[in-house]
């Protein structure tokens, strides 16, 4: 291609985001493009976006705002915006924005290089974000993902559930389900690559498979892809608690591949709040799909996201969140303060009436309560021998490795041999704290497993 360079992205939000961009940055490899060493060199920067929170969104009209000046000290430079604000925001940023040449939704990804092909031809700007261009289907360039021996797999795109908070349907649209033989297939490409992990991606994961024929299931899934012998660990995120099936619970008790965090987001611990959340569950609801699960698996480990000072919640609704945290013991919990989202029921009903100071204690009361417990469940892990699957040098130190185990427990050890990345290691617990653990190395692990002590 005569018009392709150089192209630098960004990324903002989930796990979701991550995977987009990386199927971008190999659509665009492949039609030429090269990535550039950082955004001063690039004929090309792509804003991949998130909407989920007010924050995310600041930071991306922020730096929209200083590109501005980089496109007139550099005539010829692209800009795009990818995702859910562009999804939610195409009518603004074309009418407000004239430097930026390309707005692109969530389901034009796949045809990226065609667009910004476009773009050159007819020297204009671009908005897409209506079809689905089949971009989960690109074949994924092996330098360009995170982690030679991870991979993210997407399985389900978009969100039918009503919750009153989120803008995600009004961004990514109906639930749309890919077929098992497509995703079996893109797994066997990323194992013949040398991946060993991968983590299956959906907005609500667990919905896998209701408007696929035949019938589909994520347990179905889980069973096929735990065929392949090469795969050593194989996770889904994001679940909810309506589609935790005992079909499902039988599936990740039988088979020992399948990661024992489960990522099950409560968001409240108050019954008003979660019926003004429209979660469809109560509090006894959830809690009996976490003992449920716990009978049939008893290693696994629960990680939850929490949202404070929604609209109407009381100090009340607030211990009851502190209760199911105590009650469940969570390995970890992602806690975030509510902000009115556009395209929401709860921002066109619901009056934001919690103050921001009263959020932001909140916020730090739940954060305390799950770095207590975190401790107390790594502490127990002390003396053990865990299974690491090794990702890399430490951000910190460069003689020191990190690692996570089989229930996502970061862990820490004194390394500095590369050619251990994405290897299996047996490794010493000496030390713990709430965020990680720490110990030696001891041998290469043969399945080595740190489901024998409760954690």
């Amino acid at each position: 291609m005569s018009q392709a360079g150089t192209f630098h992205l960004v990324t903002y939000g989930c796990q979701m985001n991550k995977l987009d961009s990386e199927l971008v940055a190999s659509r665009l490899v492949q039609a030429g493009w090269e990535a550039a060493i950082d955004e001063e060199q690039a004929d090309l920067i792509l804003l991949n976006t998130c909407s989920v929170r007010e924050n995310a969104e600041d930071r991306v009209w922020g730096r929209l705002g200083s590109l501005k000046s980089r496109k007139r000290q550099k005539p010829g430079l692209l800009l795009g915006v990818l995702g859910c604000m562009a999804q939610e925001h195409k009518v603004f940023i074309r009418s407000r924005m004239p430097h930026v040449d390309l707005v692109c939704g969530t389901r034009d990804f796949g045809r990226i290089d065609e667009l910004i092909a476009e773009i050159h031809e007819k020297r204009s700007s671009i908005v897409a974000t209506g079809n689905d261009g089949g971009g989960d289907l690109v074949h994924r360039e092996v330098q360009l993902r995170p982690h030679p021996s991870q991979a993210f797999v997407n399985i389900i795109r978009g969100c039918n559930m009503p919750c009153t908070y989120c803008i995600v349907p009004a961004t990514r649209g109906e639930e749309l389900c890919r077929p098992v033989a497509d995703i079996v297939d893109e797994v066997l490409r990323l194992v013949g690559d040398g991946v060993t992990e991968i983590t299956l991606l959906g907005q609500t994961v667990n919905a896998y498979g209701h408007d696929l024929r035949p019938r589909a299931s994520l347990a179905m899934l889980l069973r096929e892809l735990h065929q392949i012998p090469a795969l050593r660990r194989i996770s889904f995120i994001t679940s909810h608690p309506n589609y935790l099936t005992p079909e499902l619970m039988d599936a990740m008790a039988e088979l020992p591949r399948v990661s024992r965090y489960f990522h099950l987001p409560a968001q409240s611990g108050s019954d008003r709040m979660l019926l003004r959340m429209q979660r469809k569950y109560d509090v006894q609801r959830y809690l009996k799909r976490v003992e449920e699960l716990r009978a049939r698996v008893p290693e696994i480990e629960f990680a939850s996201d929490w949202i404070v000072g929604f609209p109407g919640e009381t100090e009340e609704d607030h211990q009851a969140s502190i209760e199911l945290m105590e009650r469940v013991r969570f390995s970890q919990s992602f806690v975030f303060k509510y902000s009115p989202r556009p395209l929401t029921v709860a921002d066109d009903y619901f009056e934001d009436d919690v103050p921001e100071e009263v959020k932001a204690r909140r916020n730090q009361e739940l954060l305390a309560v799950q770095e207590r417990i975190s401790l107390e469940k790594n502490q127990a892990l002390i003396g053990q021998q865990l299974e690491v699957m090794v990702e890399g040098p430490s951000k910190s130190r460069a003689d020191r490795f990190t690692g996570r185990t089989m229930r996502n427990r970061l862990v820490h050890f004194d390394c500095s041999d590369h050619h251990l990345i994405g290897r299996y290691l047996s490794v010493q617990i000496q030390d713990a704290g709430s965020f990680s653990l720490s110990g030696v190395l001891v041998n290469e692990s043969q399945q080595v497993s740190e489901f024998t002590v409760p954690a």
